[in-house]
């Protein structure tokens, strides 16, 4: 579903579907980070079409992938999460906001347990950042913890808010 022709298409029905109701629903697009070059840069041509133009990404799913993962897991199916995750989903983030010129609005997903973590995501391009892992493991204080380092390290930079920060590993 994530080759240009068959994302097209799907997009296509799915916004014919949602602006016959109201009120209009914001149509969001979540991709792997286990996609090739190829498969990324069709994905940006489809989003960035007027036809299939969508309102964001979600960057990223799960990985099938084992990067460095040293546990008794390492062998198991299905998807990975949370910090395993964390560098491929900041490099395909940085990879889907250069493929997309910034045009489209990016939910950065993966791995992100501190303000750190987010921080890099947004350089990158992500424009928000979910949370899951984190929540999960060290539950809702974490939001309060991630936030302050995040709000510490945009004042240490020199950024006033974190839209300017967004993207800015790009203008660097």
């Amino acid at each position: 579903m994530q080759k240009k022709e068959e994302l097209s298409k799907l997009i296509k029905e799915v916004l014919r579907a949602r602006d016959s109701r109201s009120p209009r629903t914001p149509l969001l697009v979540k991709i792997s980070p286990d996609l090739s070059r190829e498969d990324r840069e069709d994905i940006a041509t489809v989003v960035l079409n007027t036809d299939t133009r969508v309102d964001g990404l979600i960057v990223t799913n799960t990985t099938i992938t084992r990067p460095e993962l040293k546990s008794e897991y390492r062998n198991e199916t299905g998807g990975l999460s949370g910090a395993p995750l964390r560098e491929l989903s900041t490099e395909t983030i940085h990879d889907i906001y250069k493929l997309t010129g910034g045009h489209i609005p990016i939910i950065g997903v993966g791995g992100v347990s501190s303000g750190e973590d987010a921080y890099k995501k947004i350089c990158a391009g992500a424009s928000l950042v979910q949370l899951y892992s984190a929540l999960i493991f060290q539950g809702p204080p974490v939001v309060t913890r991630i936030r302050r380092e995040l709000n510490e390290i945009l004042e240490k930079e020199g950024f006033d808010n974190i839209s300017q920060a967004v993207g800015s590993a790009h203008r660097k």
